[in-house]
């Protein structure tokens, strides 16, 4: 009885010019989008911004979302796909911006940093230079037309499920490479100057020198991050996503 019930309001609407399959479709590929994408605000927006954001975002989608005639009677496997392909795209899109907080927090754990900060635009509990990168990459990914290049992915001929799922098991892999790239330079810092603490406490043996070497570690740590960040956002900025 559903699929006939829903047959005849999608034909109600139509007549009033509102396709209400493809706004159905649309939707339902664009919620994961919002949902999972730090940049679209995550819990910093209430539910009813963050489903008002959706049904915008469905609204550019619209004109190319076509339903296949007769989709309407099997319209729970037609959401469940459109979720699905909306996930894969979300996966994309978030990578570059989980990538820079995971960037962060390599350098936030090479300087011995416990503290851990409840941003409602970065995903649980990151470090304060993971906080730092994922609100940069995020600014990046909007001031370079990052929402447009979601929106074509959403509009783009949809691979199959297996290429589609190797797509996001290759993009996860790719994002830990990209994260342990940005911080490599800081990842060779903190070796030098670990070599170079030791060998000065040595020195200067019997002489307690770590109490006072660990702040210098991480204020040269922290000074070196601030020299490279215009790189580190030139780099995020390269990011497919």
């Amino acid at each position: 009885m559903k699929a006939p019930f829903l047959e005849a309001l999608a034909r109600l609407f139509a007549g009033g010019g509102l396709e209400l399959a493809a706004w159905g479709v649309a939707f339902a590929r664009v919620v994961p989008v919002i949902v999972i994408v730090p940049a679209f605000g995550l819990r910093a927006l209430s539910a009813p911004v963050r489903a008002a954001m959706a049904l915008l975002f469905a609204a550019v989608i619209v004109p190319a979302v076509a339903p296949a005639p007769g989709a309407l009677a099997a319209w729970p496997a037609v959401l469940v796909s459109e979720l699905v392909r909306g996930t894969l795209v979300a996966i994309a899109a978030a990578i570059p911006l989980w990538s820079a907080t995971m960037a962060g927090g390599i350098v936030d754990a090479l300087r011995g940093a416990q503290e851990l900060s409840d941003l409602p635009t970065v995903e649980g509990r990151a470090p304060p230079l993971g906080s730092l990168f994922s609100l940069l990459a995020a600014a990046i990914f909007l001031a370079t037309g990052g929402p447009s290049r979601v929106v074509g992915l959403l509009v783009a001929p949809a691979p199959d499920a297996a290429t589609g799922v190797a797509r996001a098991a290759m993009n996860l892999a790719s994002g830990i490479g990209v994260a342990t790239a940005i911080a490599a330079p800081l990842l060779a810092a903190s070796l030098v100057l670990e070599i170079a603490g030791a060998l000065v406490a040595r020195a200067a043996s019997p002489a307690q020198l770590s109490v006072l070497l660990a702040p210098i570690r991480s204020l040269a740590l922290l000074a070196l991050t601030a020299i490279l960040l215009d790189r580190i956002a030139a780099f995020i900025a390269l990011l497919p996503g």
